[in-house]
């Protein structure tokens, strides 16, 4: 009987597990640590965006240019809403939700604008309006569902509602796991979680990859950021929304604001899609890699931006608000 040695069956050329798998295994966990170490050098870009954030200046920049100029002074524009009637209502929403752009509790919104751009590129325009709309649908949803709690609580108790107490529990638990959700799509996006991907069926990976879904997907985060906000004048139009104690008015009202978040970024999406479509696709086509890193580093950076911002250094305050702490921001 002749006996042949797995190193010799190597040396003679014929593949074994063993003479495949060591250098396939090493390769895989020297991609998986260099994904890694991008998605961690991301997330370190957004805490500090986080810890150097001038609430005080930016949140109030919007308030500013949107809604100043548009209902003046919007302290107590809840009790009269008798006066000024439920389409004021819709117009103070509109201004509030655009002014929502550049806080602290929508700007991770644009962390999402990579992912929803390269799932319309290198289709036609009219997928592009079909993708927006899908996902405007869903923020509106969400909205409108938040609108319906709200009007059905009616002015008493959107008044308790609003109370310092909840409103800060409230932003902590939703931007928190909007945070966490973000980053982990991050570790998706990049096939860091292939050992759990790898169980799915593959009609579970080509739905999760239909542009509708990735649309919906995002619709939802943006549609989140309405349910969270603790600033005053968003509180305000949850107020103005509750007079009537109705849960129709409420979900027109707090829809109409979601919709005004999502405007200015549907509008970027929109505008460089239509003006550099063929080209982003035909990069993203060439290096999917490099797409796939752009999108997940960017969910890595709105991800920790939002977890360290409204849940971390809520625990613990020492460890946040570094402009202020270092004297920079007044």
């Amino acid at each position: 009987m002749v006996t042949t040695s797995m190193g010799s069956l190597g040396k003679l050329g014929v593949s074994t597990p063993s003479a495949k798998a060591r250098p396939v295994d090493v390769v895989s966990t020297r991609v998986h640590a260099v994904r890694a170490a991008w998605l961690l050098a991301a997330a370190v870009v957004g805490v500090c965006v986080a810890g150097f954030w001038n609430v005080r200046a930016v949140d109030g920049l919007g308030v500013a240019i949107f809604v100043s100029p548009v209902v003046g002074a919007f302290e107590g524009l809840a009790d009269q809403f008798a006066t000024r009637g439920p389409a004021f209502g819709v117009l103070f929403a509109a201004a509030a939700g655009l002014a929502a752009t550049v806080t602290a509790s929508n700007v991770a919104s644009f962390a999402l604008l990579p992912f929803l751009i390269f799932a319309v590129c290198g289709v036609w325009r009219g997928s592009l309006l079909r993708t927006l709309g899908m996902t405007a649908a869903t923020v509106a949803l969400v909205g409108a569902t938040y609108g319906v709690f709200i009007g059905r609580l009616g002015p008493e108790g959107a008044a308790a509602f609003n109370a310092s107490s909840i409103r800060g529990a409230q932003s902590f638990v939703v931007f928190g796991a909007i945070g966490v959700a973000m980053l982990v799509g991050a570790a998706f996006e990049f096939g860091l979680l292939a050992g759990l991907t790898s169980r799915f069926s593959s009609t579970t990976h080509a739905f999760l990859a239909l542009r509708g879904v990735r649309a919906m997907a995002v619709g939802l985060v943006i549609g989140g950021f309405t349910l969270g906000r603790p600033l005053a004048v968003f509180r305000e139009v949850l107020l103005y929304a509750a007079q009537p104690s109705s849960p129709w008015y409420g979900a027109l009202v707090v829809a109409t604001q979601a919709l005004a978040n999502f405007a200015v970024p549907a509008a970027v999406v929109a505008s460089v899609v239509i003006t550099r479509q063929g080209r982003i696709a035909l990069w993203a086509s060439d290096q999917p890699q490099r797409a796939a890193a752009l999108s997940a580093c960017a969910l890595a950076a709105g991800g920790a931006f939002l977890t360290f911002y409204w849940a971390v250094s809520r625990v613990w305050p020492a460890i946040g608000r570094w402009g202020f702490q270092l004297g920079i921001y007044q």
